[in-house]
């Protein structure tokens, strides 16, 4: 008897350390490859707040440390959108293009479910593409390579 209570101690902790290591180790649904993605976009609605700039500090804050640090990583290099940056800049577009308007465009693009899991500075690549001029079908072929990225 004393043997069958060691035995049930033993299968309950060994359950309980898995249950923990799972929840240590999983990823919050926030965040994608360690970046955040749209269910923070969307965390960052302040109902109530008549008007909320977070959405636009978060956006310039990533924006600013996107700039500073460059595109770090190989494999989302040729997912980012510098060239469609300095398109806006020689066309002097980026003037006419505010950040409340970039916001409204990321908005959209998270009002889509799928859309979700994609990190907010794909979201953001993906906004000034449209603005750039990008066609349908490229912003189509643009947010497949994305979610492939994101699936991988």
């Amino acid at each position: 008897m004393n043997n069958y209570i060691i035995n049930n101690k033993t299968k309950y902790l060994f359950v309980l350390f898995l249950y923990f290591a799972a929840n240590a180790f999983s990823q919050s649904e926030r965040y994608t490859k360690g970046a955040e993605n749209g269910y923070t976009w969307i965390r960052m609605e302040d109902p109530n707040q008549f008007y909320s700039t977070s959405k636009e500090s978060y956006l310039s804050s990533i924006l600013e440390r996107f700039r500073l640090t460059g595109e770090r990583y190989p494999e989302t290099e040729s997912l980012g959108c510098r060239e469609d940056i300095e398109k806006l800049f020689s066309q002097g577009m980026s003037d006419e293009i505010s950040l409340e308007d970039i916001v409204n465009e990321i908005d959209k693009f998270y009002s889509i479910s799928d859309n979700m899991i994609i990190p907010i500075i794909f979201a953001y690549c993906h906004s000034v593409k449209k603005f750039a001029g990008a066609s349908i079908e490229e912003l189509n072929d643009y947010k497949k390579q994305i979610l492939l990225f994101c699936n991988q």
